[in-house]
């Protein structure tokens, strides 16, 4: 597996470790991490991701998408959350 790939792979698991922290706050009565909009912009970047790594989609029709650095920062904060609760 290449370098970017991996990059790719660990990008598209951290969006949705994100996505389902989000998700697990909201079932147990807590504020959501992310707006619905949010969400939508995160998936955005996903499905982006996904179609970046399928081989089968010709390079014309491979969607290419960023969340905002607002957002970006905000995951990276979601983040820092999880790997902190499972290290307790």
């Amino acid at each position: 597996m290449k370098i970017r790939e991996k990059i790719q792979n660990q990008r598209e698991q951290d969006l949705l470790s994100v996505l389902e922290y989000c998700s697990e706050q909201e079932k147990w009565g807590r504020s959501a991490v992310f707006s619905v909009y949010e969400r939508m912009l995160i998936n955005q970047e996903r499905g982006s991701l996904l179609s970046q790594s399928n081989n089968d989609t010709p390079e014309a029709e491979k969607r290419y998408y960023q969340v905002s650095e607002k957002i970006e920062k905000r995951i990276a904060f979601t983040l820092t959350k999880i790997k902190n609760n499972e290290e307790l």
